[in-house]
């Protein structure tokens, strides 16, 4: 029997297809179309479309999924428009197709309705099988007489749209910033919606039974009705949050109930509504968690904790619209009183009560019905989630220089509840990693916590990261970690993310961590759930078709706290091994700050002001002061395609060897002077701060036979030597050396692809781009000058002119690679070039994905 954790692609693909095969074949109709599998439209990757063998148009598009709940999300059934949108030039027809095989809507795209909902055909939400009763070949010849009715209709233009929405949305919008009316829209509205879904189910009482129309828009009289089921977060009446009497368009009313009767679950309103409510909120971290990865999130839970005890519950104190909670209905099986869905934003509390009491559209009563409250957590006490047992998170991400005022409540809170200060509170700690310990220290010891978090923490070398590691080893309680590509998820949001699954204060030997090169979509949850085990200690190894997995000790995580778990990224394993073995062992490599006394970061431009002291950056500046100072070079951007430098890319203005009056005058014009639009603009400052900040950055300045590293890098791994001394900006990390041949041979193997893959090893992905600040640099490694003989040294310098910056992406031997590879490792050289290059531009391209 099929069930929802079942691969996509791997079980309910074959079906469809056979199922679209079997539906043209009893049309007549297999010598004009054809079912074609994972087709490309621009860089996505469409499920089926079916297409017209003679002219290559496509009559439709079918996405498929695996739960109701994702047929009837808006997420993807806006991931289905899009295609058929991007097809506009090749469709026959402008017709698609969502379903999990189980249920199925259709829809027919037109540019002038652009929402899902507008483009709904009836009869709305079918339903085809039952995957509790129907085996796959009742499932797929159920499905192929639905599609042949759909594809005839399609050919024949044949269709009814289902409804619109718009002014439901309309009504809503309008509503959004008065919280009385807001309140009372969706009591009216919500209360039609409900009685179509409950109608549609042959709800038992007690169900919702009259009109709405039946109370003359008393509002309370309809809450009494409605709350009769429950929903308690839409229906609870308080004269003082509602308005007395509503009256609504009929039509409207009349569009929302019948959405209710194609559309049982709430989801879709519930993600229509969120995204209004949060559509200005995204910055503070108010971003709706993917279906799928939720799915992952609550199997991970259940696989650390097991089944839920009798009585016991399941939380979200952040639970946005519920996405994640949501997901742990179907996975832990829990009956409605067991969940308990938090958010602190007031206009939450309609949409949680309206899905989550959704999931359970025959059973919710008031004797048994999910806890939905709108509370700050750092009002919330450990009497509010005493009965808890697992808890699900999904964490504001914001980060900590944007989020100082709003962190301090939380810091407040973990003093109050733990007696000392916070292990996260330390510098710029994001706002998530604050949120998890205040969470930690209010649930009871032992609760399962399962996290979604940026997986940079766990990498990076900052003390906030270092803080945040200890206490997921201490308060949290680790248990496991799970890695997987972020391609698809959190579109609105660019850091990589991973799973973190721990018990409250309770400590563990090993660490599991899982890893998977499959998009989340596309893994075998049910696989997953079921291995027993054995864990390889060492290494890596496969545990299911879409899965790899290894143990980790704690001891050997307590160990590398400080320098980051770089040992936890199974796509690095490979790439660690070869560092630690090839380089870092190697007699004639040392530690970079071994090699040097002078590094530092690029100073000009840490407080601001970079525009003012590169002089040439405000051309009105420069033309009218040019003649009147004296500028040295000045090395602004990241860009420069030379490998030795005999000048920078900007001229620099030292403002200590500036007269007070000329000064005062260059800075007053510089305040003057408004930054295009579009740019980021300028702190307000005085001439005083201003000259404060120039003079200080004008007394840091690097000596020639300098090595520059760029501290973001996304394709071009460039590293440049300097002939003159410089001022350079935060956007180099720089090392000098007592002579230019010395900084010469360092950099050139600096350009190397052995540095080039320490670098991907050692660095911080952010979105794409690699981050090597001299934290990160001073781990890495470069040759020992002295241990080179002088003709080494001589076929170095030879081949300077050459030097070529690599194609991170598609990297190639050159030859100063190979005089390298001969220095290090001698007859084995070309082996380790080419392990070296493939190793490369595999992170790279995982890292920075090209199409």
């Amino acid at each position: 029997m099929i069930t929802y954790s079942d691969s996509e692609v791997r079980v309910f693909h074959p079906i469809c297809e056979d199922a679209l095969n079997q539906a043209l074949s009893a049309l007549g109709l297999s010598a004009t179309y054809e079912a074609k599998h994972h087709i490309y439209t621009g860089s996505l990757e469409m499920d089926f479309v079916v297409i017209n063998k003679s002219t290559g148009r496509y009559l439709c598009v079918v996405e498929v999924k695996r739960t109701p709940s994702d047929v009837q999300s808006t997420r993807y059934q806006f991931q289905a428009q899009s295609y058929v949108q991007m097809n506009q030039a090749i469709n026959e027809k402008p017709f698609y197709i969502i379903t999990n095989l189980e249920k199925l809507i259709s829809f027919r795209y037109n540019a002038s309705k652009p929402s899902v909902y507008q483009q709904m055909l009836k009869p709305g939400l079918e339903s085809i099988c039952d995957f509790a009763v129907d085996d796959e070949t009742a499932i797929t010849n159920k499905l192929a007489t639905v599609f042949q009715r759909l594809l005839d209709d399609f050919i024949n233009d044949r269709y009814d749209e289902l409804t619109t929405l718009d002014d439901f949305l309309r009504c809503m919008k309008t509503a959004l910033p008065d919280g009385r009316q807001w309140k009372s829209n969706m009591a009216v509205l919500m209360y039609e919606y409900i009685r179509g879904a409950f109608h549609a189910i042959h709800r038992p009482n007690p169900t919702i039974t009259y009109n709405v129309t039946h109370f003359g828009g008393d509002v309370q009289q309809i809450c009494i009705e409605a709350n009769n089921v429950d929903f308690d977060g839409i229906f609870s009446y308080n004269a003082a949050n509602y308005i007395p009497r509503l009256i609504l368009a009929s039509r409207m009313l009349s569009d929302i109930y019948k959405y209710g009767e194609a559309n049982v679950s709430g989801d879709a309103i519930a993600d229509a509504l969120h995204d209004m409510i949060s559509e200005n909120n995204r910055h503070d971290g108010e971003v709706a968690t993917d279906l799928e990865l939720a799915n992952l999130v609550s199997t991970m839970a259940k696989m650390v904790n097991g089944n839920i005890a009798n009585g016991k519950q399941i939380c979200d104190p952040a639970a946005g619209s519920g996405n994640l909670i949501s997901s742990a209905i179907n996975v832990f099986g829990i009956n409605a009183d067991q969940i308990v869905a938090n958010d602190i934003n007031p206009k939450l509390l309609e949409l949680l009560s309206l899905r989550l009491g959704l999931n359970y559209p025959n059973s919710i009563s008031r004797a048994c019905s999910p806890t939905v409250t709108t509370k700050d957590i750092v009002n919330m006490s450990p009497s509010d989630f005493s009965n808890v047992e697992v808890l699900l998170l999904n964490p504001p991400f914001v980060a900590g220089i944007n989020c100082v005022n709003r962190k301090q409540p939380f810091y407040r809170k973990i003093k109050a509840l733990k007696g000392t200060a916070g292990m996260t509170e330390i510098g710029q700690q994001n706002l998530g990693a604050v949120f998890l310990e205040t969470v930690c220290y209010l649930v009871p010891q032992g609760t399962t916590i399962a996290c979604i978090f940026p997986k940079a923490h766990l990498t990076e070398r900052g003390d906030e990261a270092v803080a945040f590691r200890q206490m997921l080893l201490g308060v949290f309680g680790l248990q496991c970690i799970v890695n997987y590509p972020g391609e698809g998820l959190f579109e609105s949001v660019t850091e990589e993310t991973c799973i973190l699954v721990g018990k409250r204060s309770v400590s563990t030997n090993v660490i599991r961590v899982y890893s998977s090169d499959v998009n989340v979509a596309d893994i075998d949850l049910h696989a997953l759930e079921q291995y027993a085990g054995p864990y390889d200690p060492t290494k890596f190894d496969a545990i299911t078709a879409d899965i790899e997995a290894r143990e980790i000790s704690v001891a050997e995580l307590s160990s590398s706290v400080n320098d980051g778990w770089r040992m936890v990224c199974s796509e690095m394993s490979e790439a660690i091994t070869y560092v630690e073995t090839n380089i870092k062992r190697n007699a004639k490599i040392d530690l970079l700050p071994n090699t040097t006394t002078i590094y530092r970061k690029g100073q000009v431009g840490v407080n601001g002001g970079s525009d003012l002291m590169f002089f040439d950056s405000i051309p009105a500046l420069f033309n009218a002061y040019q003649s009147r100072v004296t500028l040295d070079e000045g090395m602004r951007n990241a860009k420069c395609d030379d490998f030795i430098i005999n000048q920078g890319d900007s001229r620099f203005l030292n403002f200590n060897n500036v007269g007070a009056p000329l000064s005062n005058s260059i800075i007053t014009d510089y305040i003057a002077l408004s930054r295009p639009a579009g740019q980021q603009q300028r702190i307000v400052k005085t001439v005083v701060e201003w000259e404060k900040i120039a003079k200080k950055d004008g007394s840091i300045s690097f000596p020639a036979n300098s090595v520059l590293v760029p501290t973001k890098i996304r394709r071009n791994g460039r590293v440049h030597v300097s002939t003159v001394p410089l001022y350079v900006s935060t956007n180099f990390a720089v090392f000098s050396y007592p002579s230019l041949q010395h900084a010469q041979v360092i950099g050139s193997y600096m350009a190397t692809v052995f540095y080039q893959l320490e670098c991907e090893v050692t660095s911080k992905d952010h979105a794409g781009v690699r981050k090597i600040e001299v934290r990160d640099a001073v781990t890495t490694h470069v040759p020992v000058y002295a241990s080179l003989s002088q003709n080494e040294i001589n076929d170095i310098l030879t081949e300077l002119p050459n030097v070529a910056f690599k194609d991170l992406n598609n990297p190639t031997i050159t030859h100063m690679d190979e005089i390298w590879a001969n220095i290090l490792f001698g007859a084995n050289a070309r082996t380790k070039l080419d392990e070296a290059i493939r190793l490369l531009r595999f992170l790279a391209n995982r890292r920075n994905p090209t199409r």
